[in-house]
């Protein structure tokens, strides 16, 4: 076991398999410059092929070439032992035998000797050769893994130009020495590789597939970059370890065999398909003739091109050199540009230099043969780039854990097999056929591009696991997809220094300059800054909008919809004002001293392309009331506008929701209800130009000269800044807000994300991003005044001022940290307003996330957004009886079909079963469009979002219904283990416990069950009479009893949060007295230990049920709910 830890063990893994393959490079160069040496053709005579010598060319070839023989058995060996001692005793077993071979080459003096100690040194090489590479990937990070492998072959091609120049260096000595010491010198690597594996760790792979998980733990948390700051039961390695163990299952489950056997089966795993890809590309690498020029450099610098001894030894030299700078360029490539993108490169660049190599020898000429030299340097660039690291990458990364070492030892047999071959044939090829050895060498080289592109997947930046999922299914996948997995996309790698938050020292020190000096600023000077900023720029201060004038269009033009109908992003509310122009607000509390402005003019034929859009008039009582709100300055504001509220019906504001002045800070006219709508206006602008527009109607655009519908002109509006002395919070506080947000609120956001990055990612992103930082701060604050049942919000509303302060000027650049808190400040609306207009406090949110093109499978942390947003947006449709805010079409990626979206899912199951809940609030969206698809009261041509297909004759009602009900009910026998109950109590015949007992074992489980069954009772509820199904489904009064058994039985606050409508969906079928009672008290606990608004859900229940009938009555009364009318949503909800 080592003492190292983090990035100091890594680099000592890597100094160790690089020993072992500067080994592995110098035993193969060694020789070439051997072969022709005055001493060793003294000693050896029966292989002397110099000029004017009666050696044997062939049996040259066989001494040079047994060692591959010894090597393919060293192999077979790893193939039938190595996965039962481990890699790290293969590799020092390795290093001894290889030792013990080179002792006796470099004894010898007779041809059997020195094949002996050939077949013994290959052997040892074998073994390493097929080890190394398994064991240094299964220790490697999946964005590092390509790199530390291109380091280790790198160093491979040093170990060969030190034999060059070793060979050189000795040719001047004219004794035994000049052979012996070279090949004795490879005792000294294998002496190095042995000391240093000794001291370094075993794959942790290997140790859980033999039970040894808490040695594995460890190691995983050796590896990780900080892990001197976390703990082996840190979330990342609980994660890495159960992936790992998952794979193990899944491997375990797929062949009953064993792994020896499983290489040459395909089955699901399609194991015989990764080795024979893994055996391929060892193939390749020495049917690319490389190993013609690495162990007869020499030979053919002589033979070929005419050079002397000495001159040829140098030559050699500077091309070992040539050859090793080549090797450094797929260290900064492999992981960037990929693998298949290299070999292509490679296979085309030796094709031409072996068919130029070919027609310069055929010439013979001294301009030929310095083409020649140049051919033979330019052939190594290439296979140093592309065919030198990759093929002893692939078998590794291939092969599933189960068949890892012995598919490693079959491609790595394969490697030694036709090694032998090529340095078998081509001393004799050399003689007898000339120039033609290099054209059947450029024919193979032709004949693998084709190979390589329609049959090798890419593996860049995914993990061994992740592999796994390319070799899965019908065929295999050549490409990883955004639809496969979050992790597969480098373009969202977090760095190091974004993953540890380390800045450097001189972003440190301007950062906290600029800090020192902000509040000493004048307030004069941001006016002219601000000004010249305009001036350059399109974009609106950050409150308001600027004075542009608008374009001019015919009337015709503006009025009329286009023929895309519709667009059903943007709801009728989703408008502003254009006209209005504010003063902005500096850092240190200072006031623009421009007035308000407002054109007097606006046309009626504005073009519907103008960045701004049209607004019905409440839309500017909103406004003004927003900032006068936002100035925390009523007084100085006209009371006018205030009044405006009580003469116009604005569809925004409709008060008869507004049922808790407690409860709901979002109250018409107040300072929270103000700074939602300045931050909802800028998000709806922000977005605006990635939304398809819409057309306006004639009377929501203002007339020449019109004023507000107050009376007051907008122009005489004054706007004013925050206060001068800036809210305060002291870091005792702020430490309870953080425990607070880390202990309770994070089980909320994160309860469908194992990788939990709203409690890793994000906190780490707000020590960057005040405005995140707030946005957390504010949700915390306001969620501990809900629970306390706090009067006052004073906390929470200068957390959430400051936080939309900070955010506005942010908003257009729709980074990551924006988007976050944009969602975290929509958990606190909904936290805190009326859950009937939970979709109002959405739809800006909404429409930001679809400009950022952010989707359910974008990957890491803005997949962990999207989904938290979803799950909102679902629970509002659920209340609203209405389809998501986001699209359906817009949860996936654009090239992806609906179809392929719900295969990655159920596929999910395997190894990410937080993916695989996700599903359930994917199809609990489609449940909403199949229901209340807005198509039956709207032109088809004006109906873009499509659920499920379109709703045309051929896919009617019934075959939605159909396909959704049957997709319903795959996702809930297809469960993985974590998705499945783990105890079960039968509900009691009397009142004690009118519900059954099911308890999960995580927050995804809970609430994915509970939303499957609410998707059920949903479809079942509202199920065509005339379908007949094949399987008689489970009762609407089985799924209402399953949804409040689930969130009485299991105390996940997160999960309860999300419990709210699904419980009075239920509870809607229930008809004893002993169940009402049961949930409203599940109900009213929601409410007493989250915070989250549950008692106006208790108002409606009991509503609904008739709280003063005789509930004893009602049990005689109990039917199968499915299709009656009469547990349809009720009037106060209808009619919102």
């Amino acid at each position: 076991m080592t003492f190292l830890v983090g990035k100091p063990l890594t680099l000592a893994i890597t100094a160790t398999a690089g020993s072992g393959f500067l080994l592995f490079g110098y035993d193969q160069g060694v020789m070439s410059g051997l072969l022709s040496g005055d001493a060793f053709v003294q000693t050896f005579p029966e292989i002397n092929t110099n000029t004017g010598a009666n050696g044997s060319a062939t049996l040259q070839g066989t001494v040079v070439a047994i060692y591959e023989i010894g090597c393919f058995l060293g192999a077979l060996m790893a193939l039938f032992w190595g996965e039962k001692v481990g890699r790290r005793m293969c590799i020092m077993a390795g290093c001894v035998i290889l030792s013990i071979g080179a002792a006796l080459q470099c004894s010898a003096f007779s041809i059997p000797h020195m094949i002996v100690g050939r077949i013994v040194a290959g052997i040892g090489n074998g073994l390493n050769t097929s080890t190394i590479p398994v064991w240094h990937s299964e220790l490697s990070k999946p964005e590092s893994r390509g790199k530390g492998l291109a380091i280790e072959l790198c160093i491979n091609i040093f170990g060969v130009m030190t034999a060059y120049w070793v060979d050189y260096g000795m040719s001047y000595v004219k004794n035994d020495a000049q052979f012996r010491f070279p090949i004795a010198l490879q005792i000294l690597f294998a002496i190095l590789t042995f000391i240093g594996i000794i001291g370094l760790p075993e794959s942790p792979r290997w140790l859980i597939a033999h039970g040894r998980e808490s040695e594995a733990r460890r190691i995983i948390w050796s590896l990780q970059p900080n892990a001197h700051s976390i703990t082996e039961d840190d979330a990342i390695v609980n994660q890495d370890v159960a992936e790992i163990t998952q794979a193990i299952r899944e491997e375990q489950a797929a062949t009953e065999e064993s792994s020896f056997m499983m290489v040459f089966k395909n089955g699901p795993q399609k194991f015989l398909h990764r080795t024979l890809l893994g055996m391929g590309g060892q193939m390749m690498q020495q049917l690319s003739g490389v190993n013609l020029i690495t162990y007869y450099n020499t030979v053919i610098f002589e033979k070929s091109v005419g050079m002397s001894h000495n001159l040829a030894l140098l030559l050699a030299g500077f091309n070992g050199v040539a050859y090793f700078v080549s090797t450094l360029v797929p260290i900064w490539t492999i992981d960037r540009l990929g693998r298949r993108k290299l070999m292509l490169f490679a296979v085309i660049g030796q094709c031409a230099c072996m068919a130029i190599l070919a027609g310069t020898v055929w010439d013979g000429g001294h301009a030929a043969g310095l083409v020649a030299t140049v051919m033979l340097f330019l052939f190594n660039f290439f296979f140093g780039v592309g065919l030198l690291a990759i093929p002893w990458l692939l078998p590794a990364e291939y092969s599933p854990l189960a068949t890892r070492t012995r598919s490693a030892a079959l491609a790595t047999a394969t490697n030694w097999l036709f090694t032998f071959l090529v340095v078998e044939i081509t001393p004799v090829s050399i003689d007898n056929v000339g120039y033609r050895t290099y054209i059947y060498f450029a024919v193979f080289n032709f004949c693998f591009i084709p190979l390589i592109y329609f049959f090798y997947p890419e593996t860049r930046n995914l993990t061994l696991e992740q592999i796994d999922h390319l070799f899965t299914g019908e065929k295999v996948k050549l490409h990883w997809h955004a639809s496969m997995g979050i992790a597969g996309h480098a373009e969202h790698r977090v760095g190091e220094k974004d993953i540890l938050n380390v800045d450097p020292p001189s972003a440190r020190k301007e950062r906290a300059r600029k800090e020192q000096t902000l509040p000493e600023r004048a307030p004069s000077a941001q006016p002219q800054q601000e000004s010249q900023q305009e001036a350059s720029t399109p974009s609106p201060p950050p409150v308001g909008y600027p004075d542009q004038a608008p374009a001019q269009l015919p009337q015709s033009e503006f009025n009329q919809c286009d023929d895309q109908g519709l667009s059903p992003s943007l709801s009728s509310n989703a408008s502003f004002y254009p006209a209005v122009e504010v003063r902005s607000h500096d850092r240190d509390g200072g006031r623009n001293e421009a007035t308000t402005e407002v054109p007097n003019h606006i046309p009626h034929n504005a073009s519907p392309n103008h960045p701004y859009m049209h607004s019905s008039p409440e839309f500017v009582i909103d406004e003004l009331t927003a900032l006068r709100n936002f100035s925390n300055n009523a007084a100085s504001f006209p009371q006018t506008a205030q009044e405006a509220y009580q003469g116009i019906a604005s569809p925004l504001f409709d008060h008869s929701v507004f049922s808790d002045p407690v409860n709901d800070v979002f109250l018409p006219g107040s300072a929270y209800e103000a700074l939602h709508t300045t931050l909802r206006n800028r998000q709806l602008w922000t977005a605006r130009p990635d939304i398809p527009s819409r057309c306006s109607s004639p009377a929501s655009v203002p007339e020449s000269g019109a004023v507000t519908p107050n009376g007051l002109h907008p122009s005489e509006v004054n706007h004013y800044s925050r206060p001068s002395r800036p809210f305060e919070l002291s870091p005792a506080r702020e430490n309870v807000l953080w425990q607070n947000y880390l202990n309770e609120i994070c089980l909320w956001l994160d309860m469908f994300d194992n990788h939990r990055h709203f409690a890793s990612t994000y906190p780490q992103m707000a020590k960057s991003s005040p405005h995140l930082r707030y946005s957390i701060l504010a949700l915390s604050a306001r969620q501990i005044e809900r629970k306390q049942n706090q009067k006052s919000q004073s906390e929470s509303l200068s957390l959430y001022q400051e936080a939309i302060h900070l955010l506005l000027p942010e908003l257009e650049s729709k980074t990551t940290p924006v988007i976050a808190s944009c969602v975290i400040l929509c958990v606190l609306e909904m936290l805190s307003c009326n859950p009937k207009e939970w979709r109002r406090h959405l739809d800006g949110c909404a429409y930001l996330i679809q400009a950022a093109e952010i989707n359910g499978f974008s990957g890491k942390e803005e997949q962990a957004l999207f989904w938290c947003f979803a799950r909102m947006d679902v629970c509002g449709g659920l209340i609203s009886e209405e389809e998501t805010i986001i699209p359906i079409h817009h949860w996936i990626p654009k090239d992806m079909s609906p179809a392929e979206a719900s295969q990655h899912f159920l596929t999910s199951n395997i190894s990410a079963f937080d993916t695989y809940a996700n599903y359930t609030v994917y199809l609990c969206a489609q449940t909403l469009g199949v229901l209340f698809n807005p198509s039956s009261q709207l032109p088809p041509s004006c109906v873009t979002c499509r659920y499920l297909g379109s709703p045309d004759d051929r896919d009617t009602y019934v075959h939605r219904w159909k396909r959704l009900f049957d997709s319903v009910e795959e996702w809930y026998d297809n469960r993985p283990n974590q998705m499945k109950s783990i105890f079960v109590i039968p509900a009691t015949a009397g009142q004690e416990r009118p519900f059954p007992t099911v308890l999960y074992g995580n927050g995804a489980a809970i609430s994915g069950n509970q939303l499957y069954h609410t998707c059920a009772l949903l479809l079942l509820q509202r199920k065509p009479k005339t379908l007949s199904l094949s399987r008689r489904p489970k009762s609407v009064l089985w799924h209402a009893r399953q949804i409040c058994a689930i969130s009485a039985s299991n105390t996940h606050h997160g999960c309860w949060t999300n419990a709210l409508q699904p419980l009075w969906l239920a509870g809607k079928a229930m008809s004893h007295h002993s169940e009402h009672t049961a949930i409203i008290e599940t109900l009213t606990r929601i409410e007493r230990e989250t915070g989250w608004a549950t008692a106006w859900r208790v108002e409606d229940l009991k509503d609904f049920w008739g709280e003063d009938d005789d509930m004893d009555e009602m049990e005689p009364m109990r039917i199968d709910v499915e299709g009656d009318v009469s547990l349809q949503t009720p009037r106060s909800i209808r009619s919102l």
